[in-house]
């Protein structure tokens, strides 16, 4: 990791490896019918689900033709990278690295697949799919206690989607977080997003969305900002994921709670706040038709910070 990056650093990696291992425990994946070899991989995967981030988005490297992005033509680029790296590191010739070479050969096969199905799906523009894909494929099977229940077991399928959504919530799991601690994570990301639009000022490229700090309130750590991935991205999520392990109800009880901080915050700067309800659950794609709100402009304003938020 590097170790320069405010935000995408091996904090980061530490911080979403030790949530996606708690959740693992607080929803009884082994009672889920999940190997150790499955539960090892899902680790592997937080560990390197940002592995070599260079402090820049995916959008700067496909726009300004980044050597990775060729390298990935132009999809995934960043989290292609992590894996290609990060599972050259742990299976490659290097003997000091390669630990998973003391597994069968099949098992191998199974993490490295495991391992990349999980790392993509951390990308953006997967989010809606996995979000529906697990309230329509899974959710239904662990709801009103059905997780709890020693009968239930998983299709590999099912494990899959577990998985992705597991990581997806341990990735962006600081804003479950109790809010000095959450606050401490927002102010890293917004000098990240800072730091990419100083390099976009001095390539002569457009300052993206929420990078520029000569702007008034434009970073992550306002208000009105941060409503909108709350709202979109993060609150339909986590309440998908409590509603099948009711044991993980603290985390959406932070989050309501650090919601409520980023209102007043918004508040107070003169904004407007419109509480925005959940995606429509037929809907794969990040669209503001898909979310209902009175306030056309403030659902497309919250839609597109709730993606750029999420999009690094």
């Amino acid at each position: 990791y590097v170790a320069s990056n405010p935000y995408h650093n091996a904090m980061h990696a530490a911080d979403v490896t030790h949530r996606f291992a708690a959740l693992l425990k607080s929803s009884s994946a082994l009672r889920l019918g999940l190997s150790e070899v499955e539960i090892l991989a899902g680790l592997l995967a937080a560990v390197l689900h940002d592995y070599l981030h260079p402090g820049t988005n995916n959008a700067f490297q496909v726009r300004n033709t980044a050597a990775v992005a060729l390298m990935h033509n132009d999809l995934h680029v960043l989290e292609n990278h992590s894996l290609m790296k990060g599972l050259l590191l742990v299976s490659g010739r290097d003997t000091a690295t390669n630990f998973l070479s003391s597994l069968p050969r099949e098992q191998q096969a199974q993490v490295r697949d495991t391992v990349i199905s999980m790392v993509l799906a951390t990308d953006m523009s997967q989010h809606f799919p996995i979000l529906v894909t697990f309230k329509t494929k899974l959710a239904p099977k662990l709801r009103d206690g059905g997780a709890e229940r020693d009968n239930v077991m998983l299709t590999v399928e099912e494990k899959r989607i577990f998985m992705q959504m597991a990581l997806k919530c341990a990735d962006i799991g600081h804003v479950t977080i109790p809010t000095t601690a959450h606050l401490i994570w927002v102010k890293s990301l917004q000098e990240e997003f800072f730091r990419q639009g100083d390099y976009e000022r001095k390539l002569g490229n457009t300052v993206s969305f929420l990078c520029d700090r000569l702007k008034k309130r434009n970073g992550p750590a306002h208000g009105e900002n941060q409503l909108g991935f709350l709202d979109v991205i993060c609150l339909p999520m986590y309440k998908a994921w409590v509603e099948c392990f009711p044991s993980c109800s603290v985390l959406l009880g932070n989050l309501n709670k650090n919601r409520r901080m980023w209102e007043v915050d918004a508040m107070k700067s003169g904004h407007n706040v419109v509480e925005m309800p959940s995606v429509d659950e037929n809907s794969t794609s990040f669209n503001k038709k898909n979310i209902q709100n009175p306030s056309a402009s403030f659902k497309s304003q919250a839609a597109q910070r709730g993606k750029q938020l999420i999009t690094a």
